[in-house]
């Protein structure tokens, strides 16, 4: 993946790569680790990614409302997303003005 062409929609897909790959880690650790004090501190690892997964997902579909709701108003000044500390384009799917 090029981050240099990293949009709103890869950002989103890949928080939720994310959350799938934490629920499906700590499934894989509640099978197969047998000790307990491992199985604490994987499954809290792999909460922690999913809970980075969620947030990082509902705070860039709240700028991207934001963005949209500015649009229909008519106000073309700058927001910024971010996505894990990097900007990402937001591209607006409609046109203004009818």
């Amino acid at each position: 993946m090029d981050l240099s062409s990293f949009n709103a929609q890869s950002a989103r897909d890949a928080s939720l790569i994310a959350m799938v790959v934490g629920v499906l880690g700590v499934l894989l650790v509640l099978k197969f680790v047998s000790s307990v004090v491992s199985k604490l501190l994987l499954s809290a690892i792999f909460a922690g990614v999913i809970w980075m997964g969620f947030s990082q997902r509902d705070d860039l579909s709240a700028c991207i409302g934001e963005i949209q709701a500015r649009v229909e108003r008519g106000d073309s000044s700058d927001i910024t997303c971010s996505f894990l500390g990097r900007d990402v384009t937001v591209e607006v799917p409609f046109q203004q003005g009818g």
